[in-house]
């Protein structure tokens, strides 16, 4: 059985899911389309509910609009997952473009459900890989020290939406830069190289589109905060990074280590990946 997957669309963007509609029916893959929320026609009382303070300490902008819509917009599919009981989905932005391959990883990680907490089908390209775990011939489970590599495609467990969706609001970070964050949230976030999915040239209609809002009330008090953070940060994706790839390794190991046709390579040394990442 194939993972439910969930497509975020604006209600009135027909074109969007018109493309949406004809890249996943081309490959024979059932979804469903989530609405997405619109940032701007959020009432400014209840944006001053959802989005933290705390945010200036670590980002010299408040968050847009479109970037609080995008993050109610996951947390929609999150709070579903919860409500009906989905132990694992496949979330897909409006800007998705689907490789053939999919319709070989995604059953394979079918059979990893429930020893993984995220997994990006998408990447960042020209961040230094490394290799955690061989799921077919052609391709591999890896991660990133960096903590950028997008939501625009992503596998996600039940426990681990659970997990953002507590820690999700009051917002402090958009939705991308809150998910990576693995050495703050305890969640590890691998990703699969070569990547499976793509983003066409088109952009997104479910936010981040407008001008970058600026603090009205920035003060030398709060740029230290932010290099205190930055640093902090810093040092501590440096400390945990080797634990974080251990456990994740250790992780995949007990889904399946008597099934020698699933084929995880897991007792291979860790590989920094130079592959191309285009497909």
């Amino acid at each position: 059985m194939m993972l439910p997957i969930y497509v975020i669309a604006l209600k009135k963007s027909k074109e969007r899911r018109q493309i949406m509609t004809k890249r996943l029916e081309r490959l024979g893959l059932e979804f469903s389309f989530i609405d997405a929320v619109v940032g701007k026609d959020i009432h400014d009382t209840e944006k001053n509910r959802l989005c933290s303070q705390k945010r200036q300490r670590f980002l010299r902008f408040p968050l847009s609009n479109g970037a609080l819509g995008c993050l109610m917009s996951h947390r929609a599919i999150w709070q579903k997952m919860q409500e009906d009981r989905i132990d694992t989905a496949l979330i897909l932005e409006d800007d998705a473009v689907i490789a053939p391959e999919i319709l070989d990883v995604l059953p394979r990680l079918e059979k990893l459900k429930g020893h993984f907490d995220v997994i990006s089908l998408h990447d960042m390209k020209g961040l230094p890989l490394i290799d955690i775990a061989e799921i077919s011939g052609s391709h591999r489970l890896s991660t990133t020290r960096y903590n950028n590599i997008g939501a625009v495609s992503y596998v996600i467990s039940k426990k681990a939406a659970k997990h953002l969706l507590d820690l999700s609001l009051p917002a402090i970070f958009e939705v991308d830069v809150l998910m990576n964050r693995w050495w703050d949230h305890g969640l590890q976030t691998l990703l699969v190289t070569p990547q499976v999915v793509n983003e066409d040239d088109s952009p997104s209609t479910i936010g981040y589109g407008e001008a970058q809002p600026v603090w009205p009330d920035d003060t030398i008090i709060h740029k230290l905060n932010r290099r205190f953070n930055r640093a902090k940060d810093s040092i501590a994706k440096r400390r945990l990074f080797v634990k974080m790839m251990a456990k994740a390794k250790m992780r995949l190991k007990a889904a399946s280590p008597d099934d020698m046709s699933f084929d995880v390579l897991l007792s291979a040394p860790l590989l920094r990946s130079t592959r191309a990442l285009s497909w």
